[in-house]
């Protein structure tokens, strides 16, 4: 009797769970009732005024660093940057930079590279972010050459900058006019289109003007174009190079030097600048894209009303400058810093508008060439700017950056200093400091 209980009960059971289960199999194969996914959604892209938050951000440059965050600003109105100016006078900036980064405290989340020496940050461990995926959908309208300025080694988008700065050379009109009969822009050039012709007429020049005018106010400014025309960096393979420009740019300097080509001043100094507004020193300035409102613009109160300048492109092509930005490799705010990076150096409406106000040449390759067909022309030269500068850009050699530039540079124009200043007897003597000099200065780099 126990038993018969039991199987029927056992039988009960089991008739159950066939029901249940049946019951669920009907459950799910009836489409109406399925439930939705439950994998995260992406959330619905920011307007620039709705994201929030704060960054702090470090320039070298106090002029140019204000108005970059003001500018961000009136667009993203809720991100607060906090801006540090470090001016780089004797490589403050750098060596303060480094030092925080390799302590891993008061890094900032966004931090400007110079391109003397912004490849030390793009390859120095801890210091970049690989920003390379987020750059990926831009990258096709951004100008080649700035893209592996700002790559490391390995291949990794690590900076980028918002400009090009590709060189020419400025003259002053009244002074071509006066002692070389014509201040006619295509005559200039052809005056101009070697180096060897600067010299023929840097001796025409100086003796029409009874000894007073030099072509140059320093060797300084045709070192910038031989410099940015090498085909090799400083170093390769962890060797020192020196590069056959570079080379051939100790046999011209002493010529130019010894020729009166050069008025023996000092770049950046006080009479170098005061020398471009006056017409009573030196005819011919290296000036890059930035160098129309920086150096001729700030120094020549009267360039400004426009005729006074003209602009012939360089002996050698050349590029000058720029600036590069990067996001702080341990940043905990790299969506933000990325946007603050992105937008300054890649948004066009923005560009286009930095252009206007500052004279920068965009990195945008489609703003290029809207610029090269724009009717405006600038008031200092008395052309389109784009369309003369914007030829030049392909010629440009990114891969010749080093991170030891800044370090390598200092020793080549201290040692050319010693060298005109007849402290060093031959090319040879300049050659042997100035390897030494690096030698002793760099010791991860092997110098013959």
């Amino acid at each position: 009797m126990i038993k018969r209980v039991i199987c029927v009960l056992i039988a009960a059971f089991m008739f159950i769970g066939l029901v249940a289960c049946g019951s669920n199999s009907s459950e799910n194969t009836d489409e109406s009732s399925v439930q939705p996914s439950a994998q995260p959604t992406e959330k619905p892209e920011l307007k620039p005024a709705e994201m929030k938050g704060e960054i702090s951000f470090w320039h070298f440059n106090k002029d140019e660093g204000p108005k970059i965050v003001e500018a961000f600003n009136k667009v993203y109105p809720n991100i607060k940057v906090n801006l540090t100016i470090v001016p780089d006078k004797d490589q403050n900036y750098i060596n303060k930079i480094t030092a925080a980064i390799r302590s891993g405290s008061g890094v900032p989340d966004v931090f400007s590279g110079e391109s003397a020496f912004v490849r030390k940050l793009v390859e120095m461990e801890g210091a970049y972010a690989d920003i390379s995926d987020r750059v990926k959908p831009l990258q096709d309208d951004i100008v080649k050459y700035t893209l592996e300025v700002g790559t490391d080694v390995n291949g990794k988008i690590k900076a980028l900058s918002h400009q090009i700065t590709a060189g020419g050379l400025a003259y002053k009109k009244p002074v071509a006019k006066k002692y070389l009969g014509t201040d006619d822009p295509e005559k200039i050039a052809e005056m101009l289109s070697t180096p060897e012709k600067c010299i023929e007429t840097a001796k025409t020049l100086k003796e029409k003007s009874g000894g007073k005018v030099s072509l140059f106010p320093v060797w300084e400014e045709p070192y910038k174009m031989f410099l940015g025309s090498r085909a090799t960096g400083w170093v390769k393979d962890n060797k020192l190079v020196i590069d056959p420009k570079m080379s051939d740019f100790i046999d011209y300097a002493k010529q130019l030097n010894e020729t009166g080509g050069e008025a023996g001043l000092q770049q950046w100094n006080p009479p170098w600048a005061a020398a471009i507004g006056d017409d009573e020193t030196a005819m011919c300035w290296a000036v890059p894209t930035w160098g129309v409102p920086w150096i001729v613009g700030s120094n020549d109160k009267k360039a400004a009303d426009g005729g006074r300048w003209g602009l012939v492109k360089a002996p050698l092509e050349y590029f000058w400058g720029g600036t590069w930005y990067g996001i702080y490799a341990k940043s905990e705010k790299q969506d933000l810093a990325w946007e603050f990076i992105k937008w300054f150096t890649t948004d066009k409406d923005h560009l286009r508008e930095w252009s206007k106000s500052t004279g920068d040449i965009p990195s945008s390759l489609s703003l290029l060439e809207e610029g090269s067909k724009s009717s405006d022309v600038d008031k200092i030269m008395g052309i389109n700017l784009y369309k003369f500068y914007v030829p030049f850009v392909n010629n440009i050699n990114g891969g010749i950056f080093t991170q030891y530039d800044s370090a390598i540079e200092q020793v080549y124009t201290d040692t050319m200093r010693s060298y005109l200043a007849g402290k060093l007897n031959s090319k040879e003597d300049f050659l042997k400091q100035f390897k030494e000099t690096v030698k002793t200065n760099l010791k991860d780099i092997e110098v013959n």
